[in-house]
């Protein structure tokens, strides 16, 4: 999972693109880039870590000059966490210097690498992100045609923005699995993973790019909009409503934010029969399920965890042992609201089931009586091949165990999922589009094609 944007037509592009990224920074916090164009020779300027540490106004108005910018936030999935692998990739090529950053995961990477090495490609990164650039420098015809023929031969999930020279392109697969919004700020455009970022900078959400379209975009004007690619149907991750994305975005004609709080609506009709002394939130994407929850149910809402918000988000550090560490100093709960009550804690979810048990030794720890612990989703028990971190089976909680070993291991009183049929219900406003996610995590029947390699 990433985050990107592209910011056209502007004399502060850069310090857009970087505001943008830090309204994104949620979505990725390993690397961040920024590559400008429109003034000067294309330059890029990306580094490990977080946006607010990378760009400064010396980077920004001094070493991006430029109208036309495209940046990234990255969290690895297939590839190594490494500064080779920051995006965007710039390259020069036959058609003149272009650059892409890319959100998702490419699931015939490995068998389309292969093909590029025997026509003689030479690969600079391990990410899945170059295979683009390769066959767009191999292709021929008007450049929108090049992106169009280059996209066609990629599957699996990819949300993408372009730049060359003063010209911007969003696209996303064909299947819509990752966000991508259009905006508007003045007379310049904004493609971004999600509209809170358009918003944030200024500027007005003005629609989802839709599956399989790509948009051309150049000095404040809409070129071209063209449906390259048509799929069976669209199949966006329904994770990005449960995780993932900023509860001020717009999905499926609803915040975030409304989602979350149908899903406790939800999850507090699946539980009346069990009753506790207060509702209390993992922060932060536990809340407005929480507070869905206690609206529904009447039980009282409480905040029981301080949340240190100078530590990263846990679920998406590259290596376990940072995931422990993060989640040990992230929260720590308020003696005076959790000693000597029952509690229904909600999260939004459950993977490892590592960071789980140990919120619940802590909260047991500090006095909890009983602890009703519910997740804002069905069990996850399968693997993400579009861009999630949850590589194997073998790593998932709820794939190798049954709800009563998972809540024994747990050590609570009882252990509550909200139902797949409930949580569609709450992700799409007025029940309208409840055939247009992808829920492979939840049912391990994948929308597409997954090739061995991946």
């Amino acid at each position: 999972m990433c985050g990107i944007i592209g910011v056209e037509n502007n004399e502060n592009a850069a310090v857009l693109a970087s505001a943008g990224l830090l309204t994104l920074q949620h979505r990725g916090e390993e690397s961040a880039g920024i590559t400008i164009s429109g003034s000067e020779k294309m330059r890029t300027f990306k580094a490990m870590g977080l946006v607010s540490r990378i760009f400064n106004e010396e980077i920004l108005l001094n070493k991006l000059p430029g109208t036309v910018a495209i940046g990234h936030v990255r969290y690895t999935t297939s590839s190594k966490s490494s500064l080779i692998n920051a995006q965007p990739f710039q390259i020069s090529c036959i058609h003149g210097n272009i650059s892409v950053a890319h959100n998702g995961n490419i699931t015939n990477f490995s068998k389309i690498k292969e093909l590029l090495l025997k026509k003689g490609a030479i690969f600079n990164h391990t990410s899945d992100t170059e295979i683009l650039l390769h066959l767009i420098a191999m292709s021929k015809g008007s450049f929108a045609d090049i992106i169009a023929n280059s996209l066609r031969k990629l599957e699996g999930a990819f949300s993408l923005v372009i730049l060359k020279d003063r010209t911007l392109i969003g696209a996303r697969d064909s299947n819509g699995f990752r966000p991508l919004v259009l905006g508007k700020i003045d007379n310049s455009y904004i493609i971004s993973s999600e509209s809170a970022a358009v918003e944030v900078i200024g500027g007005k959400y003005i629609r989802d790019i839709k599956p399989g379209e790509i948009i051309v975009i150049e000095d404040g004007q809409i070129k071209k909009s063209l449906i390259y690619k048509k799929g069976r149907r669209q199949t966006s991750c329904i994770f990005e409503q449960v995780y993932f994305s900023r509860p001020d975005s717009v999905m499926f004609e609803q915040t975030i934010k409304e989602a979350r709080v149908k899903m406790g609506e939800y999850l507090a009709q699946q539980m009346k029969n069990i009753k506790a002394d207060i509702v209390m939130p993992v922060p932060d994407t536990g809340y407005f399920a929480a507070l869905g929850f206690s609206r529904t149910s009447g039980i009282l809402f409480e905040n029981g965890f301080i949340r240190n918000h100078y530590v990263g988000r846990s679920f998406i550090k590259p290596s376990q042992n940072l995931r422990n560490l993060t989640s040990t100093l992230k929260l720590r709960p308020i003696g005076e609201v959790v000693n000597g009550k029952e509690i229904i804690l909600i999260d939004d979810s459950i993977v490892r089931g590592t960071t789980s048990k140990r919120l619940m030794n802590i909260l047991k720890k500090t006095g909890a009586k009983k602890i009703h612990f519910a997740l804002s989703c069905p069990p996850i028990i399968d693997s993400c091949y579009y861009g999630i971190d949850t590589p194997s089976r073998e790593y998932l909680i709820a794939a190798n165990n049954s709800v009563e070993e998972i809540k024994e291991y747990l050590n609570v009183d009882s252990l509550n999922f909200l139902s797949l049929d409930n949580l569609i219900k709450a992700c799409s406003a007025d029940n309208k589009k409840s055939d247009v996610f992808c829920a492979a995590c939840f049912t391990g029947k994948y929308p597409t094609k997954i090739s061995k390699s991946t």
